[in-house]
């Protein structure tokens, strides 16, 4: 969590940029919400050989001074159609964005179905899932579906590529909107499929993670 000097204007989902040094930085998205989190909130996963997320786990401490850049991005959720089925698609860190979104969502009143499909090959690359079981108990138009692609899944997570699972369960996603973030190769066939299914261009919002460019 970081601790602002000052206040920054921003949506959940969206990303800033946080610096090593002046020279080098890498963008990471935001799973705090404005107005119910008193601090801005990352999710940030060790790379191998990963400059900063290396920086990040293992020479960063609590106290110390780091610059920021941003807020970017367009992948938030806009209140104003609130019946509006959401299906949100993930993998890896990309449930951080996502996260703040649901939450975003929730908290502004949505009534449409919100449902979050969260994939990893293995359950060590699942998270927050107590976090999101609760809000699955205490928002009864929520649904919360952990998806794993390395093998047999066991009770309580979907077998299957997470974007594969999430247009079994909704083959028609018109009128829907849709959120995808993650890996880049993920995030490009979801925009195809979710078309294909149904969904409006406008209503479909993606944030790549570049996992290559961010372990240089």
């Amino acid at each position: 969590a970081l601790e602002c000097h000052a206040p920054i204007d921003y949506r959940a989902g969206q990303f800033i940029t946080l610096f090593q040094d002046q020279s080098v930085g890498r963008s990471y998205s935001l799973a705090s919400v404005p107005h119910e989190d008193d601090h801005l909130h990352l999710q940030v996963r060790r790379l191998p050989q990963g400059r900063v997320s290396g920086w990040i786990h293992e020479e960063l401490r609590p106290g110390q001074t780091v610059q920021i850049r941003g807020p970017g991005g367009d992948c938030f959720y806009t209140p104003g159609n609130a019946e509006q089925g959401l299906v949100l698609i993930g993998t890896g860190s990309g449930l951080a964005p996502l996260y703040g979104i649901i939450r975003d969502a929730l908290s502004q009143g949505h009534t449409g179905p919100i449902r979050l499909f969260h994939g990893s090959r293995d359950q060590n690359g699942l998270y927050l899932t107590g976090e999101l079981r609760d809000l699955v108990r205490q928002y009864p138009n929520f649904d919360y579906i952990p998806c794993l692609s390395g093998g047999d899944a066991a009770h309580h997570f979907a077998a299957g590529r997470v974007h594969d699972v999430a247009f079994r369960h909704i083959p028609n996603l018109k009128n829907w909107r849709v959120f995808l973030c993650g890996h880049p190769e993920m995030v490009k066939t979801a925009k195809r499929n979710a078309f294909m299914a149904g969904a409006s261009k406008k209503d479909i919002y993606a944030d790549e993670f570049n996992v290559s460019q961010s372990s240089t």
